[in-house]
């Protein structure tokens, strides 16, 4: 006769089928479900951001001096924030009325974006042209002319970044031409993570933004480069510190004795003892006794005679743990 299966018995198959199935007197551990935002992954971490922060915390002064002797004026540039964030995120950051040039790191091939707010671009211009720097009192595009005029300023950027990243990574940062707000958009794809370096400008009376974004491409190069720099940084100063310990302990002073060790002796012996007596150790001057090292056995030797004086004559190195494990491994 066919058996004739329920509702119950098919999905209890069906999960055995999928491997979900409880086991008979097993009660597992509760699952623990996170909700995951897969906007965040890959971002940077704490010891990237600070990498990243100290190598560029050398570009804004370095920008600063040179941006500011090439205006004639004082500036100020600090850095204010360095992101890794979707390029879509970054669009909706920006004003609609900004400057935005590009720049082409070669050989790479690739693009990155500098973005000057407007409020610092035409104080720009107009000490360029020989003006005291003083920007607009209504917000307008730049002209042809005026994008011409502050194509030297990115240029001068990209000559400091050059020389920022020479050292980690060497690139040349070709400048480019400014690009209308839909080319802004098409620039890099927007679901693409951007490495973005916020700086804020100080300029006469004026304070502005400028932003530079590298693509993924460039940022993940840039990121495994300053790791590797960092490693070969941290095992170079743990060298020159142990040379440097061992300098400073080669004129340190230390308590060094020769040391009998396990001889039995009985307590009455030792309660008995009166002053000018003489305690037989039932020790022959012929075995081996232990040099320590403040309280540590490092030699076997004997006591030996040195003119008036008594001394110990090393005779080997005693094998301690650590030397074990080293010449084990």
């Amino acid at each position: 006769m066919e058996k004739v299966l329920t509702q119950e018995e098919i999905d209890l198959l069906f999960r055995k089928a999928q491997g979900t199935a409880p086991k008979a007197g097993l009660s597992g551990p509760s699952r623990v479900i996170k909700p995951c935002d897969f906007r965040q992954a890959g971002q940077l971490g704490k010891e990237q951001v600070r990498q990243v922060t100290l190598l560029h915390e050398a570009f804004a002064p370095n920008l600063a001096n040179s941006l500011g002797a090439y205006l004639r004026v004082g500036l100020q540039v600090s850095l204010v924030a360095v992101e890794q964030l979707v390029y879509s995120e970054f669009l909706t950051r920006i004003p609609e009325q900004t400057y935005f040039a590009t720049s082409q790191l070669m050989p790479l091939e690739e693009i990155s974006g500098i973005q000057v707010d407007l409020a610092l671009a035409f104080p720009m211009i107009d000490l360029l042209l020989g003006g005291p720097g003083q920007g607009l009192a209504e917000p307008r595009d730049l002209t042809e002319i005026e994008e011409q005029i502050l194509e030297s300023v990115i240029v001068l950027v990209c000559r400091e970044l050059e020389n920022t990243w020479q050292s980690v990574l060497p690139l040349k940062f070709q400048s480019g031409q400014r690009v209308k707000s839909t080319q802004i958009i098409s620039l890099i794809p927007q679901a693409e993570h951007i490495l973005n370096l916020s700086f804020e400008l100080k300029l006469t009376d004026t304070r502005g933004n400028m932003n530079i974004v590298f693509p993924a491409a460039v940022s993940n190069m840039l990121l495994r480069k300053l790791a590797q720099q960092g490693m070969i940084q941290r095992r170079r100063f743990s060298t020159d510190n142990a040379d440097r310990l061992r300098e400073l302990l080669q004129d340190s002073k230390f308590t060094v004795e020769l040391e009998l060790s396990s001889i039995p002796l009985r307590i009455r012996e030792v309660v008995d003892m009166l002053p000018g007596e003489i305690l037989p150790l039932h020790h022959s001057l012929r075995e081996s006794m232990a040099v320590t090292v403040n309280g540590r056995s490092i030699f076997s030797g004997v006591p030996v005679s040195c003119g008036p004086l008594r001394g110990g004559l090393i005779q080997e190195l005693i094998a301690t743990q650590d030397s074990a494990e080293k010449s084990g491994s």
